[in-house]
């Protein structure tokens, strides 16, 4: 049987990072028993063979456990669960930060866990002058105590080799919990224990102490400043949807073009009308013409990743604190609310680390606002049709469609800011929460790690495209291609007309035809396949070249700028994909805020579209 070991420590010690440096691609990620919290869980191998399986558990500050992820620890920890268990625990250390780390290290000698302790991001402590007696550090301890940087690999063939070896001893492990256990860990006597084993612990093997990090309190007397740091924040936005549309128009216009070639390609040498009409007008259409917006995406979830990992968004949650409890949320809604901007789902998720119940519904019920990345080739395509490319204040680097991407992503931030003060009006009442989190010293991004999160991203979506969308694009193309008469298409007698039209009347005060009808119904399993829904009603080739082009011209043509502009607002406040319902509704385990999340954002979606073209018709 494989060993297992399992990795514990506080948030922001490197140890996903150790994790992945030690399992690399060896890794799959599914549920704690019980639970909806994601387990890690890898192997170290040898010769291509598994020889030790690990788990990456959730980060932990102390088994005074209080947010979702945390208990989930704690009972690992505490073997409340039947699957549970581990041979050999790792506790991953902050080394420039011993004094917060080493709280959980006593803690878990007490248990009585044979421990090999990975004294991580040991090259900047070093850097800072840091000098300690490892053997003595080790003995009191009594645990293996093995230096390691996840960032660079160093120190990890060494933690493997001391890994062999503890598990070759096969110890018997004896727990020693307290009755009464979290009585105890909140217990004055009990913490100021620990705090002053620590104080005797450092004082004994710190030879050179560290160096205070100045670097990173110069920068956060900038970025955490009350008026510079949001005048940054907003700076950074702004920057990171201009470069949404100026770098990623050479890596569309290269995918458009091999669409587009693959389109011609195939006309060449299939006969069948029929045929050649589901492989070009269907497959390669329906799913060429959201795969052209990939680089956009990517990029997205690039500028997120590289602001985390140089240690950013932390701060920009610790900047917007005092702002989001005014509005009923706490300042860690802030990072689920930013990571939304990618994607929903992992939004929604990442709100286990708000431990108050009340805030972190209001969050999760608030997300659907902030604009995912899905939305994306949907404002690319109307932008394009409404908005001239031209420069703002003749700046040719600010440009006017990349003003509007970023107001069109205030405006879902700024709407769900103002939906979680109606809800904190509403849901009942109860303690707010403090914010406590660590703050990572500044860190220059790794490539290879921002490489490895494009790639994965870009790997998501791909198969995203395969699947889902591959498959609503051929609904898609069934029902506008039949029924036929004497082996013709007319779209306007199609099946996907006759659906349209059954919900053109409800949403004709919004100008919206049977065309977009018809298009909106898909989207309900994936917002991106809207763009070629539009394409195949209005019977664009969206492997041609120019097809942004096109699209937009046809777009301006049939619907004009009241009806455009209503589609747009539509997008902003409209329901997520049906993906989003069911994750709320895991979160949540009930159906009743799954359905109170799609009723009020598909009743802010109706209105502001309703009154965003009256408000176009006038003018115009």
């Amino acid at each position: 049987m494989i060993p297992r070991i399992a990795l514990v420590g506080m948030p922001n010690v490197g140890k996903t990072a150790l994790f992945n440096k030690l399992t690399g691609s060896f890794q799959r990620v599914a549920n704690f028993p019980g639970v909806t919290v994601e387990k890690k869980t890898g192997w170290i191998s040898e010769g291509g063979e598994k020889i030790i399986e690990v788990i990456d558990l959730p980060g932990i500050y102390s088994l005074d456990a209080t947010t979702l992820d945390e208990k989930v620890t704690k009972d690992f920890l505490l073997k409340k669960e039947s699957q549970s268990s581990a041979d050999l625990f790792v506790l991953v250390l902050d080394a420039t930060n011993l004094e917060k780390s080493l709280f959980l290290a006593f803690q878990l000698k007490q248990l009585g866990y044979p421990l090999i302790i990975a004294l991580n991001l040991f090259d900047e402590a070093k850097k800072r002058q840091l000098s300690l007696n490892l053997e003595e550090f080790a003995k009191q301890l009594n645990a293996v105590v093995v230096p390691t940087s996840a960032s660079t690999g160093e120190g990890v063939a060494d933690l493997v080799k001391a890994l062999k070896v503890e598990l070759g001893k096969k110890q018997k492990v004896e727990l020693h919990v307290p009755e009464h256990a979290q009585k105890v860990f909140r217990s004055p006597a009990y913490v100021n224990g620990i705090f002053k084993s620590i104080d005797g612990l450092l004082k004994d093997v710190t030879i050179s102490p560290l160096r205070p990090d100045t670097f990173s309190e110069r920068i956060d007397g900038l970025v955490l400043h009350p008026v510079w740091g949001i005048v940054i924040l907003f700076s950074l936005l702004i920057l990171v949807f201009q470069t949404l549309f100026t770098w990623a128009s050479p890596l569309m216009d290269m995918i458009e073009a091999m669409f587009g070639s693959m389109g011609e390609l195939a006309s060449t040498y299939i006969s069948n009308e029929l045929l050649k009409s589901l492989i070009v007008d269907g497959i390669i259409s329906g799913v060429g013409g959201v795969l052209v917006f990939l680089p956009q995406i990517v990029l997205l979830f690039l500028f997120i990743q590289f602001l985390e990992d140089l240690g950013y968004l932390g701060r920009a949650a610790f900047l917007m604190d005092s702002f989001m409890r005014r509005i009923g949320l706490p300042g860690k809604s802030v990072i689920p609310l930013l990571s939304s901007h990618a994607c929903a789902i992992p939004g929604i998720l990442s709100t286990r680390v708000i431990d108050n119940y009340r805030e972190r519904l209001i969050t999760m019920l608030v997300i659907p606002l902030t604009t995912c990345s899905a939305r994306l080739p949907v404002y690319a395509i109307l932008i394009g049709a409404l908005i001239p490319n031209v420069a703002v204040f003749g700046l040719p680097w600010l440009k006017l469609p990349g003003l509007v991407l970023f107001g069109l992503y205030m405006l879902g931030f700024v709407s769900a800011l103002v939906v979680s003060l109606v809800f904190k009006k509403t849901l009942p009442h109860s303690s707010p929460s403090m914010l406590l989190m660590e703050l990572p010293p500044y860190r220059v991004p790794k490539l290879k790690n921002l490489l490895l999160v494009m790639k994965n991203k870009a790997m998501i979506f791909l198969k995203k495209a395969g699947g889902i969308i591959l498959v609503i694009s051929v609904v898609i193309w069934v029902l506008v291609t039949f029924p036929q008469k004497d082996g013709v298409s007319h779209i306007e007698e199609s099946y996907a007309a006759s659906i349209g039209r059954v919900f053109e009347p409800v949403f004709k005060p919004l100008g919206f035809d049977w065309r977009i009808t018809t298009a909106l119904i898909p989207s309900v399993g994936a917002r991106e396949v809207v763009v070629s829904a539009l394409s195949m009603v209005l019977s664009i080739e969206e492997g041609a070249e120019g097809f942004e082009k096109n699209m937009s011209a046809a777009l301006v043509q049939q619907f004009g700028l009241g009806t455009l502009v209503a589609l747009l607002i539509w997008f902003v406040f409209a329901p997520q994909c049906i993906s989003t319902f069911a994750v709320m509704k895991r979160e949540t385990d009930s159906m009743k805020w799954p359905i109170i999340m799609v009723t009020y954002t598909l009743t802010l979606a109706y209105l502001f579209a309703f009154l965003a073209r009256t408000i176009v018709n006038l003018w115009s």
